[in-house]
């Protein structure tokens, strides 16, 4: 049965992530946006992520290198993408850099500097040989704010996904007076910055990709979706049974022993069908004009044909957080996974 449910939501095996993780707030607010809207593209503003529906975090891996970097407004940002399924199809990949605000200048100096992202394409070697640099992404930025910054990184991805020999990482570099002059952007851990505390600030990579296993979500099918989600229908019959509809089936993931590694939802509605599917089928019973026949042919020659069932007619999907086995944090969307109506087929 498990076996079952972890092929359904595309695992070989149970994820067994050590301990816990910290979840980029961010990801939190996306996957209760995702749940809200029901469909499976990632719905993100100020990403095109085409037809995504998985996102991907990938904090910087610290090294000995880190050390060579002394000035807070430069530093090499190194990230593992090794354990991306080959499978899955990059879409989209945003940096995300936390900030601290800046007082207002006295001497009405400019409070205005500049966030640039190289990808490293080849490293340089001390005494012989500069780095080879592309600029990727750039942005103005306010000193005096903390909003965090987004830069576009998708072109260096998708060269390191190509060959990960060629990921050599990515070079930030801040500029402006007042940046110079003390850390802004926050690029590097403090030497006595605890780990608690340097999570919720350190640099994430975000990759948003498209594991081809869902279907673009048409106009009719958005529309028909919002439809059946605010519509209400009677069903109790005369005779007292009830005719086809919807009923509630909530999935709590701590009853499979799943929720040590599904981070968000603790459970969600899942639903079914059932009722009966009597002649003549109503309109408000969504049926289609093959069940029709099906219930008229059954009406009058029960042993020729079965009676028409009652199935879901339109699902929606589910947005889940959780750890993977690098106890790294994964968004992903899930198509068809709760009922939201019911009719005779």
């Amino acid at each position: 049965m498990e076996a079952s449910l972890l092929s359904l939501l595309g695992f070989e095996k149970r994820p067994n992530p050590q301990g816990s993780a910290y979840v980029p707030e961010s990801l939190k607010k996306l996957q209760a946006h995702q749940n809200t809207i029901g469909i499976a593209d990632i719905a993100k503003r100020g990403i095109h992520a085409r037809s995504a529906n998985t996102v991907r975090s990938f904090p910087h891996v610290e090294s000995e290198v880190d050390d060579k970097f002394t000035s807070p407004n430069r530093f090499r940002l190194s990230f593992d993408l090794s354990r991306i399924p080959a499978s899955e199809t990059l879409q989209a990949a945003q940096l995300s850099l936390s900030r601290v605000a800046m007082p207002e200048a006295q001497d009405g100096s400019n409070k205005h500097g500049r966030v640039m992202v190289y990808d490293i394409v080849r490293p340089g070697v001390k005494g012989r040989s500069k780095p080879i640099l592309r600029l990727i992404d750039s942005k103005v930025i306010d000193t005096t704010k903390n909003a965090t910054i987004s830069l576009d990184v998708r072109p260096a991805v998708e060269r390191w996904l190509r060959n990960q020999r060629d990921n050599h990482g990515l070079l930030v570099h801040v500029t402006g007076v007042r940046a110079r002059a003390r850390e802004h952007v926050r690029l590097k851990r403090g030497a006595d910055e605890h780990k608690d505390a340097w999570v919720v600030k350190r640099p994430v990579l975000f990759t948003y990709m498209d594991d081809g296993h869902r279907e673009m979500a048409s106009a009719k099918r958005i529309m028909d979706r919002r439809a059946r989600q605010v519509a209400s229908r009677k069903n109790r019959r005369k005779d007292g049974r009830e005719n086809c509809r919807r009923h509630p089936l909530y999935v709590d993931f701590a009853d499979v022993g799943w929720n040590d590694w599904i981070v968000a939802p603790p459970g969600y509605d899942a639903f079914y069908c059932h009722g009966d599917c009597p002649f003549p089928l109503a309109d408000h019973l969504n049926s289609t004009n093959h069940a029709i026949v099906q219930t008229l042919v059954y009406s009058t020659k029960p042993n020729m044909v079965p009676k028409a069932c009652c199935v879901p007619t339109a699902l929606s999907s589910i947005s889940m957080l959780y750890l993977d086995e690098e106890n790294k944090v994964v968004l992903k969307n899930y198509q068809d996974m709760a009922v939201l109506g019911c009719g005779c087929r």
